[in-house]
């Protein structure tokens, strides 16, 4: 029997609250710890349906932002078991996220030490094997993802379809979400329940809404996705050969085709979640 999805609080709830959680087929853990307050941004990827383009639009807005901030950015796998960012990039980590929270010690230093460059980004990989996977628990996750913070301006983390305990934790530690749907009733119904478990538990992050393939021709209008979800999109990535090809080249788009379109949206997220600003040659990030 599979485990329900936690969601951690740090006091308890009112029963009615609670009660509404667990309809979900979620179940509510009270922990009582202080979480590490980060200092760089934690920008969690979400999408509930597979295969919505969620993995392309990390690896390019990671790419992009790197690009810009060189040093400062860097990429989590957190689809553990069949995760492929490093794929996406073309990358055969030698450490990864499953070997990281093995280590005798925990800290910032150490997670650096697990990190595989690509370019002026850095990426922390997912677990070679998915039976690896089970390793990676809440409290390993939100222990992570903040000590990262405090070295990166930017960290990216790109999540397991669904809202599973691993993007749960995620979300609890992220700074923002970027909430991606494909255009088809079935992306964006998913996306809405998504959303209104998320109110139901209080997440307060930044939400951003990622159309991708904007433009197919499937009855659908940009427009009605914006009213079901309850948010307008950010990005509106159109349908190109581009992308398959570049993932299978391991080259994202923003490098392998600049000048498109889908490459264009992409950038144009970067400058929304990293708007430019005169003092961004700051070096806060760490370079090898």
């Amino acid at each position: 029997m599979t485990a329900r999805p936690v969601v951690h609080v740090e006091r308890d709830l009112p029963p009615e609250l609670t009660s509404a959680i667990e309809e979900l087929g979620l179940h509510v853990q009270v922990n009582g710890w202080p979480a590490p307050q980060p200092a760089g941004k934690i920008i969690v990827v979400v999408s509930p349906k597979g295969g919505s383009g969620k993995t392309a639009v990390t690896a390019n807005l990671a790419v992009a932002l790197a690009r810009r901030h060189p040093g400062q950015v860097v990429a989590v796998d957190l689809d553990v078991q069949f995760g492929d960012l490093s794929t996406a990039l073309a990358l055969r980590p030698e450490r990864t996220l499953a070997q990281l929270v093995q280590a005798n010690e925990l800290d910032a230093t150490t997670a650096k030490l697990f990190l595989t460059p690509y370019g002026d980004l850095f990426v922390l990989a997912a677990a070679e094997n998915p039976a690896d996977a089970d390793v990676v628990t809440h409290g390993h996750i939100t222990t992570v993802l903040p000590l990262l913070a405090q070295e990166f301006r930017y960290v990216l983390v790109d999540t397991s379809a669904g809202l599973d305990e691993r993007t749960l934790s995620a979300i609890e530690c992220a700074s923002d979400l970027l909430l991606v749907s494909s255009l088809d009733v079935t992306s964006i119904k998913t996306l809405r329940k998504a959303l209104d478990a998320l109110d139901t538990i209080g997440v307060k992050a930044t939400r951003n809404f990622v159309l991708n393939r904007a433009d197919a021709k499937v009855g659908l209008d940009p427009s009605d996705a914006a009213d079901a979800v309850g948010l307008k999109p950010v990005a509106m990535i159109p349908s190109s050969r581009v992308v398959p090809t570049s993932l299978n080249m391991g080259t994202p788009v923003v490098l392998s085709d600049p000048k498109s379109a889908v490459a264009k949206q992409l950038e144009q997220l970067s400058y929304l979640l990293a708007p430019a600003v005169d003092n961004d040659k700051a070096k806060r990030g760490w370079r090898r």
